[in-house]
C-alpha cells in the first residue's frame, strides 16, 4: 500500500479509528487493535479511544499471528466470543455485525463461529466462539493455512449471515483496490 493501511483515510478517519468507532456503536466492551511495525504511527491515531493494543511481533506468520496476539490477550478476560475484523475492511456496515452478533445470541453462543456471506462468498469480520480459541491457537493447519482452516474443520458447525453488504468479501490490499473504494464513496458527491 504505501503506508499502514490502519490509517488510511475512510470519510475523513484512519480505517483503525472507522472500525473501533463501529465497535463503540455496536457497545461491544473489550476491544483489542493488533498492530505491528507501524504501532508508533498507529498509536496516536487511537489515542482517544478505549482500547487494548497488542503488538505482533510475528510480522511475518499472516492474519493468523494478528488473531493468536489478540486471543492471547483476551486470556484473561474469558469472552464467550471474539470479532475479528480486519483493519482493511472499514466499510463493513455495523449493521452486518450486529447481524453476526445476533446470530451468535439466538444459537445461545453454541455455535463455534458466524461467518457473513455476500453472492455465496464467505467474507469478514469472523465471529469467532470460545469454544475454538484454542484450536486458533495452536492448529498446525491454520499456521499453515490461517483461520480459514479451521473453518473448514468445522465447517457443518459453522453459521453463515448473508448480507447485502459486498464489503464483507472486499479486502483493499494494493493501492488500486483503495482508489476504487474512494471512488465509490465519492461517486455521488459528483
Amino acid at each position: 500500500m504505501g503506508s499502514p493501511k490502519a490509517l488510511l483515510d475512510f470519510r475523513g478517519q484512519p480505517f483503525v479509528v472507522r472500525i473501533l468507532e463501529a465497535l463503540e456503536a455496536l457497545d461491544i466492551k473489550t476491544r483489542v487493535v493488533v498492530v505491528g511495525p507501524d504501532a508508533p504511527r498507529i498509536r496516536p491515531a487511537i489515542a482517544g479511544h478505549e482500547c487494548l493494543i497488542v503488538e505482533n511481533s510475528d510480522v511475518d506468520g499472516g492474519p493468523i499471528a494478528s488473531l493468536r496476539a489478540a486471543l492471547r490477550a483476551l486470556h484473561g478476560v474469558q469472552p464467550s466470543c471474539a470479532l475479528a475484523w480486519p483493519v482493511d475492511l472499514p466499510h463493513v456496515r455495523v449493521t452486518t455485525v450486529d447481524r453476526l452478533a445476533e446470530a451468535f445470541r439466538r444459537a445461545g453462543g453454541k455455535i463455534p463461529a458466524v461467518v457473513p456471506t455476500f453472492a455465496e462468498r464467505r467474507g469478514h469480520p469472523v465471529l469467532w466462539g470460545a469454544a475454538l480459541f484454542e484450536e486458533l491457537l495452536t492448529s498446525d493447519a491454520a499456521t499453515r493455512h490461517g483461520a480459514r482452516a479451521v473453518l473448514h474443520a468445522h465447517a457443518t458447525e459453522i453459521a453463515s449471515v448473508g448480507v447485502d453488504d459486498p464489503a464483507v468479501i472486499d479486502d483493499l490490499n494494493t493501492p488500486e483496490d483503495y482508489e476504487r473504494l474512494v471512488r465509490e464513496l465519492n461517486r455521488d458527491i459528483y
